[in-house]
This record gives structure tokens, C-alpha cells and sequence, in this order.
């Protein structure tokens, strides 16, 4: 069969799909997409912040690929006068799963469409999609403290609106990962990855500090980037145009 990968190409600090042909190779998931394997030699540039991104990240344990899809950066106001910049983020999703789960529905959508579709946000996160967000660190004086209290009360903001009745100790276990004696100075790369059986692992400069089995965890924790509200309101659309590309190649 013909296969078609995904290329990112940059676009005014933007990403956007392109194919390019490659040699297909089997690996596991949907029969009806190969996973990309020729992208761009150079990684993407979050324009903000200047930090890179590689365009693909591979998980050998479980011969999984994801894909670059969207970038932004978050920052905060110092004293009403200076915004700080804290890290830039790149959100990543399997091909195989996106197009296993979402193709169906969404493949004869207008790209145009698709960013203002009602149930497409929500279907991404509802359907346990292998996906991941990398933070990279881009201010030396952030503490894990800082990161974890913020995460903590964005979760638990989404988990109250998504189930009330959520069990809440997912929450408290996800901030037992985030010990004091963790550094990260700039440069300190986060990964924390949805796994399709509802697992959300986190990683630090690639070493695991912690496992969450909680579906409700995983969808609260990525409605902070494709949901509403979502930290970058630009970098969301962008992330449904580019995943729009992926499902094309379904």
C-alpha cells in the first residue's frame, strides 16, 4: 500500500503538515496508517523562547512514535510590569491512534472546521489517545514546588469540572512525584505521557518519576492544552489543524 508521513515544516514560528514518501514498516496499532519515520533533519523552534523541539519522540520500550503537533510557551507577570517566561511546551500524538480512534469521524472534516468543531477537543480527550506533552524548562529560578503547586491546582480545577465524584487521590499521588530535591534548571526537559490504558507517566530528563492509572487524571491533565480553558488558545488551534493533517492520512 502507498504510506504517507508526516513532515513538519515551519511557517512563521509555526508547524504544518507535509508528506513525504517513505518505506513502510510494521509496527503495532492501526493497519491503516504507517507510523512517519522521514521528517524534517532540524528540529521545530518555539519562536517565544527559541527552545527546540525534535519533530518525533520515540518510545522503545513499546515501539511507539509520536509526532510534533503543536507549540507554545507559558509565562508569568512579575509585579504587573515584566512577563517571565517559565518553559516552552510541545504537544506530541501517535499517528496510529489518532487515526484508529478519530478518522472515522473527523476525515471528510474541513480543516477550517475542525479547529470550531464542539466534539472534537472533547473527543481527543476522551478516547485515550497515546499522546504526550514535553515542557522544556527556559527560566533558571523555577523550582519543582512551583511546578507542582501549579499543576495541583489546575488538576484539580479540571477533575471538579470534569467528574465530581472523581477519586481525588490520583491528584495527591501525581504531586508525591514531584520530590524537593529534584532540580530543574533551564534546559530540564518534562515529559508526562498518556498512555491508551489511561496511564499518565511522568519523566525528567528521561529518567521515570512517577505512574498515575487514572483515565480521569489523563484527560484533566491534557485539557490544560486542548481544552477549555487551554494554556495557549493559538497553540490549540494549531494542534487541531495538525492533527486534522494526520487524520487526512488515515
Amino acid at each position: 500500500m502507498l504510506a504517507a508521513s508526516m513532515a513538519l515544516r515551519k511557517d512563521r514560528g509555526n508547524i504544518e503538515p507535509t508528506e513525504q514518501s517513505y518505506s513502510e514498516e510494521n509496527r503495532p496499532g492501526c493497519a491503516c496508517v504507517a507510523v512517519p519515520r522521514v521528517l524534517l533533519p532540524e528540529d521545530a523552534t518555539e519562536p517565544t523562547t527559541g527552545i527546540k523541539f525534535p519533530t518525533v519522540l520515540e518510545d522503545n520500550s513499546n515501539l511507539t512514535t509520536e509526532v510534533l503537533v503543536g507549540m507554545g510557551f507559558r509565562s508569568m507577570r512579575i509585579m504587573r510590569v515584566k512577563n517571565l517566561n517559565l518553559y516552552a511546551f510541545g504537544l506530541y500524538i501517535q499517528p496510529d491512534s489518532v487515526c484508529k480512534k478519530l478518522g472515522p469521524k473527523y476525515a471528510y472534516i474541513p480543516d477550517a472546521e475542525l479547529k470550531d468543531h464542539p466534539d472534537f477537543y472533547e473527543d481527543l480527550l476522551r478516547e485515550n489517545i497515546d499522546m504526550t506533552v514535553r515542557l522544556v524548562v527556559s527560566y533558571n529560578g523555577l523550582s519543582i514546588g512551583t511546578v507542582r503547586d501549579a499543576f495541583e491546582k489546575s488538576l484539580g480545577f479540571r477533575l471538579q469540572k470534569m467528574n465530581p465524584n472523581t477519586d481525588y487521590g490520583c491528584l495527591k499521588t501525581f504531586g508525591s512525584c514531584f520530590s524537593e530535591d529534584i532540580r530543574i534548571p533551564a534546559g530540564t526537559k518534562i515529559d508526562f505521557r498518556q498512555t491508551s490504558d489511561g496511564q499518565l507517566i511522568t519523566e525528567i530528563d528521561g529518567k521515570q518519576i512517577g505512574t498515575v492509572q487514572s483515565k480521569d487524571l489523563c484527560r484533566a491533565f491534557f485539557d490544560m492544552y486542548i481544552g477549555d480553558p487551554p494554556v495557549s488558545v493559538e497553540t490549540k488551534q494549531d494542534i487541531a489543524q495538525n492533527v486534522a493533517g494526520l487524520i487526512r492520512r488515515c
